[in-house]
């Protein structure tokens, strides 16, 4: 409450059902102070209907009657909006000797991450390689196949399903939704990374990043690679150091 008016930026990185509930129930104090909404998931095509609609990202799919208020929201109320899609990812990738890199710092969250991707990356795998109707895929998009799932963490064009458990081995290319989304906050770095496109809806700009395959809306790859991979490796070396003389 205590912030400039039109000042605060919400980042949502998974489901919208938080942000859902706190717009209902504080819907006065959202709409005064709020100046966008930043948002990892994905919109129909923003050039059919009057108002953006969630699409089938994953975030979206945890609570889409969330999603579905959250933007159609917002969009009544003015207060603008900025997706940046999967497309946005994956136009970005990144190798996996990036993680090993960070790992060699010894900094415990570099190493946890380095843990953690490889346990996600095998999790989504044993997910994908189910029957779509399989409930232990979970809210796992029916698109996520084994076909999508090479086309995007790996060099080849199909795998077969009875390859080993662990397929970490077999990965080249990782997306780092999370940071570019954070990234993607920040004015310079969004004006220097990213290409968006805009709908605007009742006078308010709503700008959309990554909106087709085609078309990711990241600037130049190699370039946003070099910057968050350099700011990866500063935080945790600049941690360690920190710690070292506390």
């Amino acid at each position: 409450e205590t912030v400039p008016d039109k000042s605060a930026v919400i980042l949502c990185i998974a489901s919208l059902s938080d942000v859902c509930s706190f717009m209902k129930k504080n819907e006065d104090i959202f709409h005064s102070k709020v100046g966008q909404v930043v948002i990892m998931g994905g919109v129909v095509s923003s050039e059919a209907g009057d108002l953006l609609k969630p699409d089938t990202a994953y975030n979206n799919g945890c609570d889409i009657s969330a999603a579905r208020y959250v933007y159609r929201r917002c969009q009544e109320l003015g207060t603008p909006t900025a997706t940046l899609s999967r497309w946005a990812a994956y136009g970005c990738p990144i190798p996996p000797k990036l993680l090993d890199e960070m790992a060699k710092t010894e900094h415990m969250v570099a190493v946890n991450i380095r843990s953690v991707s490889k346990l996600s990356i095998d999790q989504l795998w044993n997910k994908v390689i189910l029957h779509p109707s399989d409930p232990r895929r979970e809210k796992l998009p029916t698109r996520c196949d084994i076909n999508w799932f090479c086309r995007t963490f790996m060099s080849q064009d199909e795998i077969s399903k009875d390859s080993p458990t662990s397929v970490w081995t077999q990965v080249r290319r990782l997306n780092m939704y999370d940071p570019l989304a954070l990234l993607f906050c920040v004015p310079a770095y969004r004006a220097a990374h990213f290409s968006p496109k805009t709908k605007v809806v009742n006078g308010v700009a709503h700008i959309v990043v990554g909106a087709s395959e085609r078309d990711t809306g990241i600037i130049n790859s190699p370039s946003l690679y070099d910057e968050y991979a350099s700011l990866f490796m500063y935080a945790f070396q600049e941690s360690l150091h920190k710690d070292i003389h506390t």
